[in-house]
């Protein structure tokens, strides 16, 4: 117990230091990637819980948290995941992963932005300097493949190839009186990488991820990189400290430090409390963002004829937005 103790507080203490004196410099980053869809929550169970599900991370939905996370999956898991999210915008996920002991876990996934639809606008030569082109609806999806290998009972490593597509209509360009219709539609490759490693202490875990490395994207003359994000987390069942294993209550604590490309460091909290694997209460709170702060939600477990079921809820609160809800599915055969 002391030796746990005695590693969990460093770790803490670590990613205190690490984002504190970021955070107090005052400089923040922003505007500088596109494609921000991807930094909305895909999975309910991490956002419930402030995001904070670097370390956690232990089912199909990792996919799009931390890759390694699969690999503590068994058999076959199938997740969905919809999120209502501000400005009426909806992004719908799912994964489907394959685990073999000998060889690892293989995933496939997909996710896609819902914006509704959109009215345009073009310049013109009239008295109000501009005239409506119709309803359009952009477009953004991405499928991947992903692999996560248990090199050992402690440590585990998994990565993510998306391919991603985006179309945001059709646009003119050039003179307004002899204009050219240009479509603005681009694709890329982008990679996830994660670990996870098991100190042996207790269950304390230790977790880093690499979120959407890829190439500059361009539109015309304009150049953005993905939302490229790095996280590196701890998190431990409290109740290890004080209780015995075959308790069947579970008190969750994972802390994550994320350092975005596009804005300055921050700190996600997460508190998850579990009865006998069956029932969940969740609770998360973030530091340093404008709107998000506080979330939570609940999630169910049930087993029947060998096939689990899993559903999960998530809502995070705004200051100036309604809160927005998610809800996921899960399914182990």
């Amino acid at each position: 117990m002391y030796k746990t103790r005695r590693l969990l507080v460093p770790s803490v203490l670590l990613i205190l230091a690490f984002v504190l004196p970021l955070q107090a410099s005052g400089l923040k980053k922003i505007a500088q990637t596109g494609m921000k869809w991807f930094s909305i929550p895909m999975g309910s169970r991490p956002a419930a819980m402030g995001d904070a599900f670097t370390a956690v991370a232990d089912d199909a939905g990792s996919i799009f948290w931390n890759p390694a996370g699969i690999a503590f999956t068994e058999g076959k898991h199938l997740f969905l995941n919809q999120t209502k999210w501000i400005a009426d915008i909806t992004v719908n996920t799912g994964a489907l992963t394959y685990s073999n002991k000998m060889w690892g876990t293989v995933a496939l996934s997909y996710a896609a932005a819902d914006w509704g639809d959109l009215h345009g606008t073009r310049r013109a030569n009239n008295d109000a300097g501009y005239e409506e082109t119709g309803t359009f609806r952009p477009t953004d999806w991405a499928i991947g493949v992903g692999y996560a290998k248990r090199v050992s009972n402690q440590f585990a490593f998994g990565g993510h190839l998306k391919y991603v597509y985006e179309e945001l209509g059709s646009t003119y360009e050039g003179r307004m009186d002899t204009p050219e219709k240009y479509s603005a539609q681009m694709d890329l490759l982008a990679f996830d990488f994660g670990t996870i490693y098991h100190t042996g202490l207790k269950s304390l875990k230790i977790g880093m991820s690499l979120q959407n490395f890829s190439e500059e994207a361009s539109y015309r003359d304009e150049r953005f990189p993905l939302p490229l994000t790095f996280k590196f987390g701890v998190a431990m069942n409290l109740l290890d400290l004080w209780m015995t294993q075959n308790s069947p209550h579970q008190v969750l604590l994972a802390v994550d430090a994320v350092h975005p490309r596009d804005y300055s460091e921050r700190l996600h909290f997460g508190l998850e409390y579990g009865y006998r694997d069956l029932f969940f209460l969740r609770g998360g709170y973030k530091t340093n963002y404008d709107e998000e702060d506080i979330s939570f939600g609940a999630g169910l477990k049930y087993a029947i004829s060998g096939l689990q079921f899993g559903l999960d809820y998530g809502y995070v609160q705004f200051k100036n937005f309604d809160a927005v809800q998610m809800f996921s599915f899960g399914f182990k055969f």
